[in-house]
């Protein structure tokens, strides 16, 4: 039988764990919907210093959007 020390530790790293796991999502989420929206953006004929700015993206990612669309 464990601990009861062993067992809250357990209960504590697993609480950790699953809120990076959240955190590390909910980045990867906003990070993709940069993207589409830029992707849409310059669909739209924006500039590309206008969807880096809008998004947040930087200009050399906003450039490689534009390449890969245009491709």
């Amino acid at each position: 039988m464990e601990s009861p020390i062993y067992q809250e530790w357990v209960k504590e790293e697993r609480a950790e764990a699953e809120a990076r796991g959240r955190a590390e999502g909910e980045a990867i989420g906003k990070a993709k919907g940069k993207v589409e929206v830029a992707r849409a953006a310059l669909r739209k004929g924006l500039s590309v210093e206008d969807v880096a700015e809008i998004t947040g993206l930087s200009r050399e990612t906003v450039l490689g959007l534009k390449s890969e669309l245009e491709n």
